[in-house]
This record gives structure tokens, sequence and C-alpha cells, in this order.
């Protein structure tokens, strides 16, 4: 390892059996928040412009999303148990930070030069933590740092046209690793990269109320806010059971009982990350629907918003789907008929906001409700003869 990094960087890797526990620290937890802090911007981007914001949502996020599961990867191949690792780990968050502020500037207005500045710290980071690890890691080191690239072509070129088309290059640069590098030499923790997963949607899921606290502010405290406030509490409660209850820990099980440490990688990398990918991006777009639907739930809700919301909690129920089909797991095709349940409630928002919010709830606990009895008749033995 030496031949790669210099002497005064390298440090000893213990590493720690697949079998052995490997709980997330504080720190991950802390990294956890910054990230969704970044995260959460596209939320305000998606509500001013629906369209266009969800497009450059779609392709910013796609390139962060890949950078936030390889440091899950990081610190699941290498804890943060020495206080180098740690600084590392911070600097890191530090790039995280200046990418979060400056989001709002990338595809427009001054400033947004300093989003492929933070990219760039949290890829160098990223890499030489790794290279400590695994040497195969070089080619996705070198993807990695090509995409950044792409960002400053993105930047530092023309506005419209051109930042679309090289952040849509940085991302289908990531993403074409797995399709071109093989996984051998990578080993995952079941447990701890299912948490680390979970973490980043439960804290995702924790900033769709501050959406709800945002859309909020200044208005008075009647039946209009608290009714959307509650039953948008009551959305997000039901993505969260849909996903925690039952999904994850059975993801946990599979991996842990998938010994082929190719195979284990394999369906992590489908299940966890790409299919994570509509999980959280409809976390966002719902919140994006919660704002505008706050304060006024017994008023019609516009079109846009409409489709915000229940599109939101759509492409989300999709994400588990796609977890389902991956690991593989019981009945994927339910919940693409839950999706489409919800998003032909879409229309009911233009009637009444408080309507479109109670059916989204009434299906979401119906749906999930019929998933519970037909896994527990599934689970029940069959009668003696």
């Amino acid at each position: 390892m030496t031949r790669i990094l210099p002497s005064w960087f390298v440090e000893r890797i213990n590493p720690v059996p697949d079998e052995d526990d490997l709980p997330v620290s504080t720190l991950e937890l802390f990294f956890d928040l910054i990230f969704v802090f970044t995260v959460a911007q596209f939320t305000a981007i998606i509500a001013h412009d629906p369209l266009i914001g969800l497009l450059q949502t779609v392709l910013m996020f796609g390139f962060l999303w890949w950078m936030y599961a390889g440091y899950s990867w990081l610190t699941n191949v290498i804890p943060p148990e020495r206080p180098a690792r740690r600084i590392l780990l911070l600097i890191a968050m530090a790039g995280w930070l200046v990418i979060a502020l400056t989001i709002p500037a990338a595809f427009h207005g001054g400033g947004g030069i300093w989003i492929a500045v933070g990219l760039l710290i949290v890829v160098l980071v990223h890499g030489l933590m790794y290279l400590q690890a695994a040497r195969a890691f070089g080619a996705v080191f070198a993807a990695n740092l090509a995409a950044v690239a792409a960002v400053f072509a993105a930047e530092i070129g023309p506005e419209g046209l051109w930042r679309y088309v090289c952040w849509g290059l940085a991302s289908a640069i990531v993403w074409s690793v797995p399709i071109w590098h093989g996984q051998r030499g990578l080993r995952l923790h079941p447990a701890h990269i299912t948490e680390r997963h979970g973490l980043v949607v439960i804290v995702a899921l924790g900033e769709s109320v501050v959406a709800i606290g945002i859309g909020a502010a200044g208005l008075p405290i009647d039946a209009d806010l608290l009714v959307a406030a509650v039953l948008g509490l009551a959305i997000g409660a039901c993505m969260w059971w849909s996903l925690f209850v039952r999904d994850l820990p059975a993801t946990e099980h599979v991996l842990t009982s998938t010994t082929d440490a190719v195979k284990r990688v394999r369906k992590v990398l489908a299940g966890l990350s790409y299919a994570f990918i509509p999980v959280l991006v409809g976390i966002l777009v719902t919140a994006a629907g919660l704002k505008k639907a706050v304060g006024h739930a017994t008023e019609p809700l516009g079109l846009t918003a409409a489709l915000l919301l229940s599109g939101g909690v759509a492409m989300f129920l999709l994400g588990t789907a796609g977890l389902r089909f991956s690991m593989p797991l019981p009945r994927p095709w339910e919940r693409v008929a839950l999706a489409a349940a919800v998003l032909l409630i879409a229309p009911l928002g233009l009637v009444n906001t408080a309507l479109q919010l109670g059916a989204v709830v009434i299906v979401l606990v119906a749906g999930l409700e019929i998933e519970r009895r037909t896994t527990r008749s599934a689970l029940s033995p069959a009668p003696s003869e």
C-alpha cells in the first residue's frame, strides 16, 4: 500500500470480521445530519419551480448520493476509531457543508464553483482513506475525480444547457462504475450498512417535518394549519412504517445470510444504493408538497402541489418496491400497486387540501394493514389434517 500512498498517511488497518457487530458511531450519525442538511436544500428548489427544480435535483442528487453511499461503505470497512480518521471525516463534513450552502447557486447565479470545490474535498478524503483498505478502489477513485471534473466544467461554463449536460455526465460517470468495475475485494457488514442507510432516511423524514414548520412560519394557529400539519405527520409516519417495520430488518437478514461477498455487495448496490434514490427523492418531493399544503387545509390545492404531494409518496413507495425486488423480499408488486393508488388520489387536492391529505393517509394505512394481514397469513402454520 505504501506504493500508492505516502508512508506518513498510511496507517495499520484492523479489519472487523463480517460476522462481528460493527455499531454505527456517533460521528457517523453526525455525518449523516450534515448530509441530510445538504439533501434538504433540494426541497426549496423543488417547491420554487417543481419541474425544473426536480430535474436539477435528480441531476445533482445522483452524484451526491453516490458519494454518501461511498462514505457509508468507507466507515463500514475503516471504522472511525482513531483520531486521524475522525479528523478526516470532519474535513469531509466541511466539504458537505460547502456543497449544501452552494446548491441553490449550482445552476444559476454566482458562487456555484464552490460546490465543485466542496465535492473535490469530499472525493479526495473518501478516496485517500479507502485506498488504505482496498487497492482495487483506485479505479473507482479515478471515476469519482472524473465526475468532479465534470462539475467544475459545469460551474465554470455558461448557465443553461451546458450545466445540465455536465451534471448529467457527472452522475452517469459514477453510476456506471458498478457496470465496468467488479465487486471483488469489497466486504460489507450487513447490520452496519443497513443501519446507515436507514438512519439517513430517518433524518430525511425528520427534515420533512421541519418543512411543515417552515411552511407554517408566520401563519395563524388555526384549523387550516393544524389539520394539514397533523395529516402531514401521519403521512411521514406511514412512510416510516412501510420501510422500517419489516423491509429493513428483512434486508439485514438477507444480507447476513448471503455468504458470498460479491453477491452481498451487489445486493447492497441494487437495494440500498440504486433503490434508495427514489426513496430519498420521494421524501424531498413530499416535503415540497407539504410546504405548500400547510396553512391551506380547507382550500383547494394547486395542481402542481397536489402532484408533488401524491407523486412524492408514490416515488418513495416505488423505491421500497425496488428494495424488495433487489434482495429479494416478498410481494414487491403490492408496493407498486400502492404507489399507483396514491398517485390516483392527486386530483382530490384540486377540491380540498385536507381531502387529499386524508385520502393519502387512509390509502397508506389500508395498504399497510393488508400487507400485515397477508404476511401474517403466510406465516401461519397450515391446519393439520
